[in-house]
């Protein structure tokens, strides 16, 4: 039975992300040519909350029910950042997954990338 609930959230999880995704694409579509962020880059907390909070939380400590079935490091707690401080690492396991993860080297660009590892480091000092 827990198998089968975990096997439903996963899948409404997976409809989830696929339906916001969806949406920020049909958004980017029918932004307006001339509107002042038509061409701007997203800023890399835009990104995280697109691409990472979901799972991760908006706070990086991952309590969310996506984190909760994938289980994504707490980026608040300082046991994970004495072992994991590595902005290099962090950039790897971006661009090329890790677990449970997705890789997203293929959907951001390296400079978004490393943004959203900079950007991750900002959890370290919001330690619990």
């Amino acid at each position: 039975m827990k198998l089968l609930l975990k096997l439903i959230l996963v899948v409404i999880g997976v409809l989830s992300a696929v339906n916001l995704l969806t949406l920020d694409q049909a958004a980017r579509v029918h932004t307006p040519a001339g509107s002042a962020s038509a061409g701007a880059a997203p800023s890399s907390r835009t990104l995280f909350k697109q691409n990472c909070a979901k799972c991760h939380g908006d706070d990086g400590s991952g309590d969310t029910s996506m984190g909760r079935i994938f289980g994504p490091p707490d980026f608040t707690d300082s046991g994970w950042w004495a072992k994991n401080s590595s902005k290099a690492e962090h950039v790897r396991v971006i661009t090329k997954g890790k677990k449970n993860m997705p890789a997203f080297g293929k959907k951001l660009t390296k400079a978004q990338i490393a943004g959203l590892a900079t950007y991750v480091q900002q959890f370290k000092n919001k330690e619990k």
